[in-house]
């Protein structure tokens, strides 16, 4: 198909096409640039169906429904995508029924993406299910097994479902018949029903009611940014990694739209969340004027010591992290003699290396304190040496700083991974070393950063670090330059930083209804988000800096890592050994530099 139209007549025509099928004129068309760069007949295609997404499905219900499932025990990683498969099918039989033409230009749209790909994702039996779909979308076969089969012809039959409670209905049937560990609750739809019916009415009499509903849908973000992203995105373009993603000038073409009103309302929302600043507005400034350059233009940072120990207005938001603090202390609780000999050994492993490594040698010399006991040499050797030196080992100071990875990635450990930061917080503060433990995600265009204690605070506020919680997105490079900022004016000669992340920086902007972000560039996701993380890793090793990787993520994710960290990274399997390989990267480095 030959498109004849400039691209601001074009993209206006995709939007009155959204409009058209949706029905609803105050509706938005995100992301559009990223689908007219690829394919004109993907950007038409990726119009209708946001159209139809917005007419058929009710994604507030989606974001209901996968709250309660997930809260009770089903595998985000099964019903996710699930989800998103269904929801697929249901709004694309619908389309196509309504206007036929939309197949032929899916189909050319997904060729057009396909053919951009350096990698087809095919490592877990959902993504597999994914690329099945896809082919059966664009009138392509190819070998899988059994169990994929079934499940793509189950969802197949979604096809005809009629609205969203029905859709749900599907997927519960679906979950059940093909993945053993859920948990039964089969009064949930019904209870769901009721609540709906119960909101409406609230809704009719008091707008008090809604506020209280998006409270509770927005618990966990992370669930709310994938249904969000299900309604930006096309089912395609989760299978695979574009070719020369990375070569592309970050900033070509790029448009920033800023204005005093929408920053602070933006930031007025991460204070919310996050509880108000830490630092001074200068040195926010100091930081973000060093940061927030090339890729993170338009970024910012802000950094907090969390909505418990900072002003917050957020009755909800406290309650959740109170609620979350009380989990993951449970969770130590529940082996307190293993964690605490951890802790005991991580100290005397760092004290036993430091005395080591600090002791005094004397050694023989030219020049020095006369050694009475070795005059008998002179005139019996040519090199008689009878002078003692004494060599001083003395190697500086260490500080260190450990940084935590939250994003939503990590939600399913949280507990482990706060246990973890405070048994090493704990080793060093017993061993006298100064060191502060913060934690990273990213919320809109803000990278957060959570300090827990700082280098030089009391032993009492290592308890701080149970305040861990995971949520949103993770922008991996910023996070590690702006740590690296008050690393670099410690007074000590040996800076060490300790990263533990999944090895996937992924900072994808979803916007919602007509939210705008302040930043106008690409996705910072892929080998974009790899190669600016590691070439901030190289940059902090420049400035002596000892960065150290722990990889807590899937296998097929060791390669990005390898690429981020080099040679001085550890693959973690079980997180749990998170201290005591920092026990083993601290000793190698005191005796080693």
């Amino acid at each position: 198909m030959n498109w004849i139209y400039g691209e601001y007549d074009f993209e206006n025509r995709l939007t009155n096409l959204m409009w058209t099928i949706c029905g609803d004129y105050d509706q938005e068309l995100d992301e559009l640039e990223r689908f007219t760069k690829t394919s004109k007949d993907l950007a038409v295609y990726y119009a209708a169906k946001a159209g139809a997404r917005r007419k058929y499905i009710d994604w507030n219900m989606i974001k209901k429904y996968l709250n309660h499932r997930i809260q009770n025990g089903v595998d985000q990683d099964l019903i996710v995508p699930l989800v998103e498969m269904c929801a697929d099918v249901m709004v694309e039989e619908r389309l196509i029924n309504e206007r036929p033409g939309i197949e032929d230009i899916r189909k050319k749209g997904q060729e057009d993406l396909l053919d951009q790909y350096f990698r087809i994702k095919l490592n877990t039996f959902m993504e597999k299910a994914k690329y099945a779909l896809v082919l059966e979308q664009m009138g392509k076969h190819a070998s899988f097994d059994t169990k994929v089969k079934k499940l793509i012809s189950d969802i197949k039959k979604c096809k005809d479902v009629e609205n969203t409670l029905g859709l749900l209905e599907n997927i519960d049937a679906l979950y059940l018949a093909h993945f053993k560990d859920m948990q039964e609750n089969p009064t949930f739809l019904y209870e769901m029903e009721e609540e709906n019916k119960v909101k409406e009415e609230y809704t009719q009499e008091q707008s008090f009611a809604s506020f209280m509903y998006e409270e509770l849908y927005e618990e966990d973000t992370s669930i709310s940014e994938a249904v969000d992203g299900m309604q930006s995105s096309l089912l395609v373009e989760s299978i695979g990694d574009l070719k020369q993603e990375s070569l592309t000038n970050p900033n070509e073409n790029r448009v920033l739209s800023i204005d005093q009103e929408m920053v602070e309302k933006i930031y007025g929302k991460i204070e919310h969340y996050y509880g108000k600043s830490c630092i001074t507005k200068e040195e926010l400034k100091r930081i973000e004027k060093k940061v927030c350059r090339n890729v993170h233009e338009g970024c910012r940072v802000h950094f907090t010591e969390g909505v418990l120990r900072s002003p917050c207005d957020n009755t909800f938001q406290i309650k959740y992290v109170t609620k979350q603090k009380e989990k993951n202390l449970s969770g130590f609780r529940d082996n307190i003699k293993v964690h605490r000999r951890n802790i005991i050994k991580l100290k005397e492993v760092i004290l036993k290396t430091l005395t080591a490594e600090q002791e005094n040698t004397i050694v023989s010399s030219d020049s020095g304190l006369l050694a009475v006991n070795k005059l008998w040499r002179v005139g019996r050797s040519e090199k008689p040496k009878v002078f003692t030196k004494v060599i001083d080992n003395q190697k500086g100071g260490y500080v260190v700083d450990i940084l935590l990875d939250a994003s939503g990635s990590q939600v399913a450990r949280q507990g482990k991974v706060a246990t973890q930061g405070y048994i090493i917080s704990e080793g060093l503060t017993l061993a006298g070393i100064p060191n502060r433990v913060m934690s990273f995600c990213n919320l809109l265009d803000y990278t957060i950063l959570r300090r827990f204690r700082d280098y030089t605070s009391p032993r009492s506020e290592n308890e701080n670090i149970f305040e861990y919680f995971s949520a949103g997105n993770n922008r991996d490079g910023l996070a590690i330059q702006a740590v690296c900022q008050g690393l670099l004016n410690r007074s000590e000669e040996n800076k060490i930083l300790i990263v533990l992340s999944d090895g996937k920086p992924n900072d994808v902007k979803i916007s919602k209804d007509n939210t705008r972000t302040i930043r106008g560039e690409a996705f910072y996701k892929g080998m974009t988000a790899i190669k600016d993380t590691a070439l901030e890793v190289r940059k902090a090793r420049k400035n002596g800096i000892l960065l150290f990787g722990v990889f807590t993520g899937k296998e097929e994710e060791l390669e990005a890592e390898k690429l981020i960290y080099g040679k001085d990274f550890v693959y973690a399997r079980n997180i749990e050994k998170f201290s005591d390989i920092v026990g083993t990267y601290l000793k190698r480095i005191i005796e080693n530099y």
